[in-house]
This record gives C-alpha cells, sequence and structure tokens, in this order.
C-alpha cells in the first residue's frame, strides 16, 4: 500500500510555469459568451505564417518562444465560465518564458502525439502521453516540441479552482501519472476532450467543467500540499475538499445553509467556518458564488433558452427575484437580462469552429 496519495499518485514537482494573461472577462469575471475558434497557418503563403502563427499563440495567450516549422493549427473554445481548451498540431517548436500582463490561474498541458520535453532550471523531463503537467501561472520554463506534435492545453481561471483549496496552489510545475483512479480519470477525461476539440464537437460545459474540477482537486490538494504532510493538517485538507464536493451537490437546495452542512459532516458550524477562513473565505460567500456561476452559466446556455430568469433564480437556491438579481449585478457587474441577451445576439457566430 502506498503510504500517503501524493505518493500513490506519483506527482512530481519539478518548477515554475509560464504564466498565462487573464482571459476576455478577467480573474473575477465569467466569459459572456463561449467562443471557438480555429487556424491552419498551412492556409496562407510562406511570408505570412511565422507571423500569423505568433499571433495564434498570443491569441491562446502561451509565451511562444520559435518554431522550426512554419506549419500548425489550433482548435480552441472558451466555455461561458472562462476554461479554455485548446487543442494545437505543429512541427519542432518552443514554449518558454512568460507572458506580460498574466493574472493567477491554472494551465494544464497533454501531449497526444509526438516528443515533447519540459525544461528548467532544475530538470530535463521527457514527456509522454502519460504525463498531464499542471503549475500555477509563475515563473519560467520551456515546453520543447522535437517533432510534429498534438497538444492539449487547458487554462482554468482561478476564481475556478481557489476557492476548493485549502491553502494557495504552489508556484511551479507537476507532473501527474496515472496511478490512481482519479489520475486515470483525469487523463482519459482530457484525451476525450482533446478528441472532441478535434471532431469540432460543441455542447454543455457546466457538467465538463464541474468533472474537471472534481478530478483535479484532489490530485492538486495532495500533491506535495497539506494532505501529503499526514496529521491534523491533511485531515482538514481532505474534510475541506469533502465538505465542498457536498456543497456543489446541494446548491439547487433553497435550504442549504451552513447549518445543514455541518449537520451532514457531523462537526460544528464554527468548525466549518473556521475551514472556509482558512482559505480566505465564508461558507455563505462561497455558496453564493457557486449559485451565481452555475446561473449564468444556464443564462448562457441556449438548451435553457426556455427558462425564465426567475426560473432560473429558482433553481439555483434563490428565493426572491431582486434579491437574485442584486447579487448577480454585484458579481458580474450587468443585469442577467443583458447577460442572456448578449449570449443570444453571439449564438449565431459561435455554433462552429470558425477562423
Amino acid at each position: 500500500m502506498c503510504g500517503s496519495t501524493a505518493a500513490c499518485s506519483r506527482i512530481r514537482a519539478v518548477s515554475a510555469i509560464p504564466d498565462n494573461p487573464p482571459g476576455p472577462a478577467g480573474v473575477d469575471q465569467a466569459v459572456a459568451v463561449p467562443t471557438a475558434w480555429s487556424f491552419d497557418v498551412g492556409t496562407l503563403p510562406a511570408a505570412e505564417r511565422p507571423a500569423a502563427w505568433a499571433a495564434a499563440m498570443q491569441r491562446l495567450q502561451l509565451p511562444f518562444a520559435e518554431t522550426a516549422e512554419a506549419g500548425g493549427t489550433v482548435r480552441a473554445i472558451t466555455s461561458p465560465m472562462g476554461f479554455e481548451f485548446a487543442l494545437m498540431t505543429g512541427g519542432a517548436l518552443t514554449i518558454a518564458g512568460r507572458t506580460p500582463g498574466a493574472a493567477p490561474g491554472l494551465w494544464l498541458g497533454l501531449l497526444i502525439d509526438g516528443k515533447a520535453t519540459l525544461e528548467t532550471d532544475e530538470a530535463h523531463l521527457p514527456l509522454t502521453r502519460d504525463l498531464l503537467i499542471y503549475g500555477a501561472t509563475g515563473v519560467d520554463a520551456s515546453l520543447r516540441f522535437e517533432s510534429r506534435f498534438r497538444q492539449l492545453f487547458v487554462r482554468i481561471p482561478s476564481v475556478a479552482i481557489d476557492a476548493r483549496m485549502l491553502a494557495p496552489l504552489a508556484r511551479r510545475i507537476a507532473i501527474i501519472e496515472p496511478e490512481t483512479l482519479v489520475a486515470h480519470g483525469l487523463l482519459s477525461l482530457l484525451r476525450s476532450i482533446a478528441d472532441s476539440l478535434a471532431r469540432e464537437r460543441l455542447g454543455e460545459f457546466g457538467p465538463l467543467e464541474t468533472a474537471l474540477i472534481e478530478l483535479l482537486v484532489p490530485l492538486l490538494a495532495s500533491a506535495g500540499g497539506v494532505e501529503a504532510k499526514g496529521g491534523a493538517a491533511a485531515h482538514r485538507a481532505r474534510q475541506f475538499e469533502r465538505i465542498c464536493r457536498s456543497i456543489e451537490t446541494h446548491l439547487t437546495d433553497p435550504d442549504l445553509s451552513v447549518q445543514s452542512v455541518a449537520r451532514s459532516e457531523g462537526v460544528s458550524v464554527r468548525y466549518i467556518q473556521q475551514l472556509f477562513a482558512r482559505s480566505g473565505q465564508t461558507v455563505t460567500g462561497y455558496v453564493k458564488a457557486r449559485r451565481l456561476e452555475r446561473a449564468r452559466a444556464d443564462l448562457i446556455n441556449p438548451l435553457h433558452a426556455q427558462l425564465s430568469i426567475s426560473e432560473i433564480a429558482f433553481r439555483w437556491g434563490f428565493n426572491q427575484s431582486a434579491h437574485f438579481s442584486r447579487a448577480y449585478r454585484e458579481r458580474f457587474d450587468e443585469a442577467p437580462r443583458q447577460t442572456r441577451n448578449n449570449a443570444r445576439q453571439a449564438l449565431p457566430d459561435n455554433r462552429a469552429f470558425a477562423g
């Protein structure tokens, strides 16, 4: 048996990851509408390809360094909650350094095909299909592709991940190997996402984002963090994650409260309040933020166009439409109706990948 979750998962810290700038709506605000785009540098005249490829990398918010082949494609989509998924193909090239104006967030990289090496001041690590790179934005590092490749990049806004972590993410790169059920499930999900991008499949993002976070958070928490230390700190980290999962499954319950969470967990209200205080938040604030984010996703989603704004508010545990509207405006700096109208106006441009 493994001595710890960290040992079982074999998550090896390497160094810091390149910075990524904030998405279109910033760290504290969800993207207004889903956006999808594709790019094929091979369709351009040879003289225009280097500049066009560099522009595509800038749009992906990757610190593009150099290329040995002027060829490649990108298929990318950003969800309403600000998750960005991009499948990139290309020849020998390097992604390195940091991007000016970077904001806190989480960056994932999974090699689908080809050969690549992760290079830092501390190590040169050959990558395989079974190694997932991840890390918080921060310090210089290089990802060097040695030949033709396919690579999935995922960028998760800090607002989507920080609330689930008892301690801030370390500023480093780490490697996840699929040696536990959770780690294997995460890599399988990411490979499925890459396949969907390649086939230009679009759809509802809420369940995908939820599944990604639910699989990723336990691995992040055990990657040399408090869970790996054992004792009381490890117990608090595991319980905090379990409480967050429980809250996520009961967001639609209007009677959800810190008292009901405490009863279901068999702990005191004060203990739960202290757990959330350690992560710089309150239970009430966490529940409210998550409900507003899920309500925003419904307002944007054309599959829920038949629901009124009040029905969406009630669906996510708000008892009064006026209270929901005030809280929504405070959170997203616009009224719920404006969000829905903007999504409807933009819908024709987001039904398929477009250049």
